[in-house]
């Protein structure tokens, strides 16, 4: 867990994520050891799958900064694209609730501005929606550290 929360801290996305702590509690009274064995490979599966999630959203959050670097309003609109079509998918929802819905609103607006100024070729404006689009996937991480932490 702490490997996966620096991982993501050094990808300006602060996301550490673990699995239901309840999930390895639910242990079959005849097998415990089989069980536990099991739970502890689907928790280790869960996180391995939305780290490999995770980092394809890193890839695309890096599109649009390369796309910022050398002016490629092309590269900026693929990258912001793909983001918000992962953030559609189920694997985004790590936690649920009205406040993560809002994130994920957010998180798409901020993209969806990073499009419209990247098709007005306005500079300026994509980096700011970038900026905004960063400084959301960052506050939408540490609340989710804080349930996950709560929840332990």
């Amino acid at each position: 867990m702490r490997k996966l929360f620096y991982l993501f801290i050094s990808g300006f996305l602060l996301l550490g994520l673990g699995a239901n702590p309840n999930d390895s509690q639910l242990v079959h009274a005849v097998d415990t050891a089989k069980d536990k064995s099991k739970a502890i490979s689907k928790d280790q599966e869960d996180e391995e799958r939305i780290n490999k999630f995770m980092r394809e959203k890193l890839t695309s959050s890096q599109l649009v900064l390369e796309g910022l670097m050398v002016e490629d309003y092309a590269l900026m609109q693929k990258g912001a694209e793909k983001m918000i079509k992962m953030s559609n998918a189920t694997d985004w929802q790590v936690i649920e609730g009205p406040i993560f819905a809002q994130q994920s609103d957010e998180f798409r607006s901020a993209a969806r501005q990073v499009i419209k100024f990247a098709k007005e070729k306005n500079l300026d404006g994509a980096s700011l929606s970038y900026l905004h689009l960063t400084m959301t996937c960052i506050s939408c991480h540490k609340k989710v550290n804080k349930v996950l932490i709560s929840e332990r």
